[in-house]
């Protein structure tokens, strides 16, 4: 296949990626994140002078024992929230192009130029010795290269870098039968007037999570238990990730920025199941074998120059990822999929995406800035699935699957305008307007499609200090959603056992979202406290649509809603007697409303649960160089709908992880990581019906219980 020529070139380009330059070091050219003044709140920690920045400097966090910048954040009131988690980085990579928005965590002022090579990863790399102070940004401001959804980090670097430093980082995670050993390295030095950091990584932080499932089936007519599944299923993933970013300050003050990252990835996942029925003293044992293999790497930087007033900032992203995936599937005669019972799936998939953004920003008055730009995307999807009967003697039999084969490209082009204004010394507003055209291709073997695409979309960020410590907030966007090309071809459903055609017609989703957040801070830099309401009315919502009355996939069914309420806190708990120890608290409480497309009812929108909580905890005991954390978080019940199930999902247990560090020396900690303390349980009730769900021929009631195990991960962390 091509894919292994093309994995040994970027190999080859990894080599040389891993010896080029980024760490943004120099200090932001925004003269709104110049070195404060203010005034002084508690120690090493100040207030501007309309109590819109509070500011952490380094000294600040000498007691805390920090090695990168992540660990920095932990310990600023609202800064924990505040760091992307896996799923968030998942999120960030399927955005729609760079936009307005994005992490609410900036470097000097300034958003990574990178989707893969994203900011979670970004602060973990950034050893916390050239970390010149931490700043908290509530609300819009002008010049800044993000909007805010809230509160924004930034994170100022030391405007040298004084000699090389390191850091290193070696672990041993138990994930099932055996350990695996893994590690990270960054190095980071200036040469002249360019910063740089280069970093290496074998194995992902967490290579996986074994799962132990057990399915049972009953009959819908006496609801007697007649097919029992005991299931196994553990997945493995070894990782190789190269980093390397660098900055260079010109004479004339522009600051140019690059970053780079390449990753070889393997996934393999072995599901081995045992089908007892009831009735039966025989048992069948079955497995399922998924693997993937893959190479991505990912090139992207900006640029600004001083151009009379104002500034000229030019950001530039190219990525490319290439994946193979191979899945043997043997099924039970009780399964309703549309694959044969002994079949192989064979994917093979290449996706690209280049960006670039360019704009001007100047001041029209003392309060007043403008910003004018331009925004192009190319995203493409070369895809190709091939299904395999097995024969009983091992041979394959191809399979005709309509839309396996297709290219997929969408042109992007977006004008926008961006204007601040400070109308008052407590109030700012903040307007946007802009205009983008797309138009989708899609050439395959079945499809032959085009179609083009108008949108408009305003924006007002409105924020009003009431006082230094009291703001109210509030926005109105017009937003787009960007489509997962994926869904125009056809693609295995693996949790379903079953092919779906993908849908060539798929728009993407518009919707007006409406938020009013009002934030409190506490004296002393004690806390913070805020709470959000919001409202989002969507159009052309995406969730499963009929292809034939038995199958379905991917498709816009009309309007959808969702609204409720942020509740977040972040406290110092000093007063309480616990020096050195933060408590941050999120509670999200919403509701969501749709149409079925089978059935015509009204019914919540799938994976939107009605509750969800999350706590964090963590204590520097500083006598005993220790410190440690505690993340507790919850869902509530979520629901989904296709065409012959309806699924409640509930989770019975919370997930319950902890960790704890020890400093054996001034440059070595010692630390520990048990994710999930106990096992986390989850269990699903899937009705399965007949045909389509609207003729309600209820088929059979499936009970899923997944337990998820504890997982330990047992590391040093030095600094060189």
């Amino acid at each position: 296949m091509r894919f292994a020529a093309y994995k040994k070139s970027v190999a080859v380009g990894a080599a040389l990626v891993a010896l080029g330059p980024y760490v943004n070091a120099a200090e932001t050219g925004n003269p709104d994140l110049a070195e404060p003044a203010g005034t002084l709140i508690a120690a090493g920690v100040r207030s501007s002078s309309d109590g819109s920045i509070i500011t952490y400097e380094a000294p600040f966090f000498q007691p805390y024992q920090s090695v990168t910048a992540a660990d920095m954040l932990r310990w600023v009131p609202g800064g924990a929230a505040l760091i992307p988690n896996e799923r968030e980085a998942n999120n960030q990579q399927n955005k729609r192009g760079f936009g307005s928005g994005g992490d609410q965590i900036l470097i000097n002022g300034k958003r990574l130029s990178g989707k893969s090579n994203d900011i979670s990863s970004a602060i973990q790399r950034i050893q916390a010795s050239v970390v010149s102070r931490i700043e908290v940004i509530r609300g819009t401001s002008a010049g800044l290269d993000v909007r805010s959804e809230g509160t924004l980090i930034n994170i100022v670097l030391a405007e040298e870098v004084t000699g090389g430093s390191g850091a290193w980082q070696l672990h041993s995670g138990f994930y099932g039968d055996s350990p695996k050993v893994d590690g990270l390295i960054s190095y980071s030095d200036s040469a002249g007037s360019m910063n740089y950091l280069v970093s290496a990584q074998y194995g992902p932080y967490n290579r996986g999570e074994p799962v132990d499932r057990i399915e049972e089936l009953f009959d819908a007519g006496s609801g007697a238990l007649f097919e029992r599944r005991d299931i196994q299923l553990p997945s493995l993933t070894d990782q190789v990730v190269l980093n390397t970013s660098g900055n260079w300050d010109f004479a004339n003050g522009d600051v140019l920025n690059l970053n780079a990252r390449v990753e070889d990835n393997k996934r393999t996942q072995i599901e081995d199941s045992l089908v007892t029925v009831v009735g039966d003293p025989d048992t069948q044992k079955l497995q399922n074998t998924l693997i993937e293999d893959g190479i991505a790497w990912e090139l992207g930087g900006d640029i600004e120059n001083h151009i009379g007033d104002g500034i000229l900032k030019t950001r530039a992203i190219y990525s490319s990822k290439n994946e193979d995936k191979s899945e043997s599937v043997s099924l039970s005669s009780s399964v309703p999929g549309n694959v044969p019972s002994q079949s192989l799936i064979l994917t093979d998939s290449l996706s690209t995406e280049t960006i670039i953004r360019s704009s001007y920003g100047w001041p029209l008055t003392a309060g007043q800035n403008l910003e004018l730009g331009i925004e192009g995307a190319i995203n493409t999807l070369d895809k190709n699935v091939l299904l395999f009967e097995v024969l009983a003697d091992g041979s394959l039999n191809p399979i005709d699957l309509f839309n396996s084969d297709s290219d997929v490209e969408e042109n992007r082009y977006e004008f926008f305008s961006t204007h601040f204004w400070q109308m008052q010394d407590n109030v700012a507003l903040e307007t946007a307007l802009n205009f983008e055209y797309s138009k989708i291709e899609q050439i395959g073997v079945d499809i032959d499609n085009a179609r083009s695409f108008t949108y408009i979309k305003p924006r007002f960020d409105l924020r009003w200090d009431i006082t230094d410590s009291n703001q109210l907030r509030g926005s109105l966007e017009r937003t787009v959603s960007q489509l997962n090309f994926a869904d125009f071809v056809a693609t295995f459903d693996n949790d379903n056992d079953q092919v779906n055609a993908g849908n060539p017609e798929l728009e993407p989703e518009k919707a007006w979202e409406w938020k009013l957040t009002f934030e409190k801070r506490l004296p002393n830099d004690s806390g913070v406290l805020a709470t959000e309401l919001f409202f989002n009315q969507i159009e052309d919502h995406i969730d499963k649509v009929a292809v034939t009355n038995v199958s379905s996939t991917a498709g816009n069914i009309g309007d959808a809603k969702v609204y409720g309420a942020f509740l977040r806190g972040s406290l110092r708990l000093a007063p309480l007697g616990l020096e050195g120890a933060v408590i941050d608290a999120e509670y999200r409480i919403q509701n969501s409303e749709t149409t079925d497309p089978f059935t015509g009812e009204k019914r919540e929108m799938i994976r939107k649960p009605k509750h969800r909580y999350t706590l964090k905890f963590r204590h520097d005991v500083t006598a005993l160089k220790l410190n440690y954390s505690v993340d507790l978080e919850w869902f509530a019940e979520r629901v989904a709908t296709d065409i012959n199930y309806q699924d409640r999902s509930e989770t019975l247990t919370p997930r319950l992880s902890a960790t704890a560090q020890y400093r054996l020396t001034d440059s070595l900690l010692l630390w520990f990581e048990a994710r999930r303390i106990s096992d986390e349980s989850h269990r699903r009730y899937r009705q399965r019906y007949s045909g389509n769900i609207a003729d309600d021929n209820l088929l059979r009631t499936e009970v899923r219980e997944d337990f998820r195990r504890s997982t330990f991960i047992l590391g040093l962390r030095g600094q060189f």
